[in-house]
Protein backbone atom coordinates (compact mmCIF):
# COMPACT_ATOMS: atom_id res chain seq x y z
CA UNK A 1 0.00 0.00 0.00
CA UNK A 2 1.32 3.43 -0.78
CA UNK A 3 1.53 6.35 2.21
CA UNK A 4 0.42 9.38 0.62
CA UNK A 5 2.39 12.45 1.73
CA UNK A 6 1.27 15.88 0.89
CA UNK A 7 3.84 18.02 -0.51
CA UNK A 8 1.54 21.50 -1.97
CA UNK A 9 -1.70 22.54 -2.18
CA UNK A 10 -2.91 25.45 -4.65
CA UNK A 11 -6.15 27.00 -4.36
CA UNK A 12 -7.19 27.75 -7.87
CA UNK A 13 -10.39 29.12 -6.46
CA UNK A 14 -12.31 28.79 -2.93
CA UNK A 15 -13.98 25.43 -4.55
CA UNK A 16 -10.84 24.55 -6.77
CA UNK A 17 -7.43 22.71 -5.62
CA UNK A 18 -4.46 21.03 -7.18
CA UNK A 19 -2.80 19.11 -4.57
CA UNK A 20 0.30 17.72 -5.11
CA UNK A 21 1.07 14.22 -3.77
CA UNK A 22 4.37 12.13 -3.57
CA UNK A 23 3.40 8.52 -3.10
CA UNK A 24 5.76 6.40 -1.43
CA UNK A 25 6.44 2.78 -1.09
CA UNK A 26 9.52 1.17 0.13
CA UNK A 27 12.18 2.63 -1.51
CA UNK A 28 9.93 3.83 -4.56
CA UNK A 29 7.81 6.58 -5.05
CA UNK A 30 6.11 9.13 -7.57
CA UNK A 31 4.39 12.34 -7.91
CA UNK A 32 0.83 12.74 -8.38
CA UNK A 33 -1.25 16.12 -9.03
CA UNK A 34 -4.96 15.83 -8.06
CA UNK A 35 -7.33 18.34 -9.36
CA UNK A 36 -10.30 18.86 -7.06
CA UNK A 37 -13.31 20.73 -8.97
CA UNK A 38 -15.52 21.56 -5.91
CA UNK A 39 -15.12 18.33 -3.71
CA UNK A 40 -17.29 16.28 -6.45
CA UNK A 41 -14.96 15.18 -9.04
CA UNK A 42 -11.32 14.49 -8.88
CA UNK A 43 -8.85 14.41 -11.47
CA UNK A 44 -5.52 12.34 -11.35
CA UNK A 45 -2.62 13.50 -13.62
CA UNK A 46 0.71 11.76 -13.61
CA UNK A 47 2.67 14.03 -14.96
CA UNK A 48 2.99 18.16 -15.22
CA UNK A 49 2.77 17.78 -19.24
CA UNK A 50 -0.76 15.63 -18.84
CA UNK A 51 -1.80 18.20 -15.80
CA UNK A 52 -0.94 21.44 -18.29
CA UNK A 53 -2.85 19.33 -21.40
CA UNK A 54 -5.86 19.44 -19.31
CA UNK A 55 -5.84 23.14 -18.78
CA UNK A 56 -4.62 24.21 -21.99
CA UNK A 57 -6.57 21.28 -24.29
CA UNK A 58 -9.32 19.56 -22.21
CA UNK A 59 -7.52 16.48 -22.35
CA UNK A 60 -9.26 14.51 -19.75
CA UNK A 61 -6.79 12.17 -18.05
CA UNK A 62 -6.74 8.84 -17.98
CA UNK A 63 -8.21 8.41 -13.77
CA UNK A 64 -11.31 10.87 -12.47
CA UNK A 65 -13.00 9.49 -9.60
CA UNK A 66 -16.51 10.97 -8.38
CA UNK A 67 -15.39 10.44 -4.57
CA UNK A 68 -12.88 11.06 -1.99
CA UNK A 69 -13.04 7.81 -0.74
CA UNK A 70 -12.45 6.48 -4.03
CA UNK A 71 -9.75 8.18 -5.63
CA UNK A 72 -7.65 7.34 -1.82
CA UNK A 73 -8.25 3.73 -2.28
CA UNK A 74 -7.15 4.23 -5.94
CA UNK A 75 -3.90 6.13 -5.20
CA UNK A 76 -2.74 3.71 -2.00
CA UNK A 77 -3.10 1.10 -4.79
CA UNK A 78 -1.36 3.02 -8.04
CA UNK A 79 1.41 1.23 -9.30
CA UNK A 80 4.79 3.27 -8.99
CA UNK A 81 6.55 2.12 -11.74
CA UNK A 82 7.08 4.49 -15.06
CA UNK A 83 4.61 4.36 -17.79
CA UNK A 84 0.63 4.85 -17.89
CA UNK A 85 -2.07 1.99 -17.72
CA UNK A 86 -5.06 1.52 -15.97
CA UNK A 87 -5.13 -0.78 -12.98
CA UNK A 88 -7.35 -4.08 -14.05
CA UNK A 89 -9.97 -5.00 -11.58
CA UNK A 90 -9.82 -8.43 -9.56
CA UNK A 91 -13.14 -10.24 -8.91
CA UNK A 92 -13.50 -12.15 -5.66
CA UNK A 93 -15.69 -14.82 -5.06
CA UNK A 94 -16.09 -18.14 -2.71
CA UNK A 95 -18.25 -21.11 -3.00
CA UNK A 96 -19.44 -21.90 -0.01
CA UNK A 97 -21.05 -26.02 0.17
CA UNK A 98 -23.88 -27.39 2.50
CA UNK A 99 -21.00 -28.03 5.36
CA UNK A 100 -19.22 -24.72 5.06
CA UNK A 101 -16.69 -25.49 3.27
CA UNK A 102 -15.09 -22.56 0.91
CA UNK A 103 -13.04 -22.21 -2.19
CA UNK A 104 -12.00 -18.88 -2.48
CA UNK A 105 -11.05 -17.84 -6.29
CA UNK A 106 -10.85 -14.23 -8.24
CA UNK A 107 -10.83 -13.16 -11.83
CA UNK A 108 -8.81 -9.95 -13.01
CA UNK A 109 -10.87 -8.03 -15.61
CA UNK A 110 -8.96 -5.26 -17.51
CA UNK A 111 -10.09 -1.74 -16.39
CA UNK A 112 -9.13 1.01 -19.56
CA UNK A 113 -12.52 3.23 -18.72
CA UNK A 114 -10.50 3.10 -15.08
CA UNK A 115 -14.32 2.03 -13.45
CA UNK A 116 -13.87 1.94 -9.50
CA UNK A 117 -14.06 -0.71 -6.88
CA UNK A 118 -17.15 0.62 -5.96
CA UNK A 119 -18.57 1.67 -9.14
CA UNK A 120 -18.36 -1.87 -10.37
CA UNK A 121 -19.66 -3.71 -7.25
CA UNK A 122 -22.92 -1.43 -7.21
CA UNK A 123 -23.14 -2.69 -11.16
CA UNK A 124 -22.55 -5.73 -10.03
CA UNK A 125 -24.83 -6.25 -7.33
CA UNK A 126 -28.17 -5.22 -8.77
CA UNK A 127 -27.11 -8.79 -11.21
CA UNK A 128 -26.77 -11.08 -7.94
CA UNK A 129 -28.94 -13.34 -6.86
CA UNK A 130 -30.36 -11.64 -3.26
CA UNK A 131 -27.61 -9.16 -3.93
CA UNK A 132 -24.87 -11.58 -3.02
CA UNK A 133 -25.02 -15.20 -5.17
CA UNK A 134 -24.33 -16.23 -8.37
CA UNK A 135 -23.77 -19.05 -10.73
CA UNK A 136 -20.38 -18.69 -12.69
CA UNK A 137 -20.86 -20.92 -15.27
CA UNK A 138 -23.53 -17.82 -16.18
CA UNK A 139 -21.72 -15.42 -16.42
CA UNK A 140 -18.94 -17.74 -17.95
CA UNK A 141 -16.51 -17.87 -14.82
CA UNK A 142 -14.80 -20.45 -13.52
CA UNK A 143 -16.77 -22.76 -10.60
CA UNK A 144 -14.54 -23.29 -7.78
CA UNK A 145 -15.69 -26.60 -6.66
CA UNK A 146 -12.43 -28.58 -6.69
CA UNK A 147 -14.07 -31.87 -5.70
CA UNK A 148 -16.43 -34.29 -6.60
CA UNK A 149 -20.11 -32.95 -6.74
CA UNK A 150 -22.29 -34.61 -3.35
CA UNK A 151 -25.76 -33.69 -4.02
CA UNK A 152 -26.13 -33.97 0.43
CA UNK A 153 -24.09 -30.81 0.53
CA UNK A 154 -23.18 -29.29 -2.54
CA UNK A 155 -24.95 -26.32 -5.08
CA UNK A 156 -24.61 -24.63 -8.14
CA UNK A 157 -24.75 -20.60 -6.12
CA UNK A 158 -21.12 -18.66 -5.77
CA UNK A 159 -20.88 -15.64 -3.53
CA UNK A 160 -19.58 -12.49 -4.37
CA UNK A 161 -17.12 -10.76 -2.17
CA UNK A 162 -15.75 -7.50 -3.67
CA UNK A 163 -14.00 -6.12 -6.60
CA UNK A 164 -10.32 -4.54 -5.83
CA UNK A 165 -7.44 -2.75 -8.06
CA UNK A 166 -4.94 -4.63 -9.21
CA UNK A 167 -1.77 -4.13 -11.41
CA UNK A 168 -1.55 -8.45 -11.85
CA UNK A 169 -2.51 -9.46 -15.44
CA UNK A 170 -5.53 -9.78 -17.01
CA UNK A 171 -7.22 -13.67 -16.69
CA UNK A 172 -10.78 -12.50 -18.92
CA UNK A 173 -10.49 -11.95 -22.42
CA UNK A 174 -13.46 -9.39 -21.43
CA UNK A 175 -13.23 -5.51 -20.10
CA UNK A 176 -15.22 -5.23 -16.70
CA UNK A 177 -17.11 -2.56 -18.23
CA UNK A 178 -18.33 -5.22 -20.66
CA UNK A 179 -18.51 -8.14 -18.25
CA UNK A 180 -21.25 -5.95 -16.01
CA UNK A 181 -23.30 -5.24 -19.06
CA UNK A 182 -23.37 -8.45 -20.84
CA UNK A 183 -24.35 -10.38 -17.57
CA UNK A 184 -27.65 -11.26 -16.60
CA UNK A 185 -29.57 -11.52 -13.02
CA UNK A 186 -29.85 -14.88 -11.95
CA UNK A 187 -33.22 -16.74 -11.05
CA UNK A 188 -34.12 -16.19 -7.44
CA UNK A 189 -36.01 -18.94 -5.51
Amino acid sequence: MNQLIPIATEYLTPSRTLEILNLVRFEKSKQVYVYNYEGTQFRVFESLVDLIRFFELGKEPLYSFDSEEDLDEFLEQLPLKEGKRPLNLKLNYRYRDGANYKQFGWVIFANPNSLSPREASEKLKKKLIYSEYFVPQDWDLPKLQNHSYDPEIDHEWHEFESFEWTDEEVMDKREISSFLHEIQKGYEI
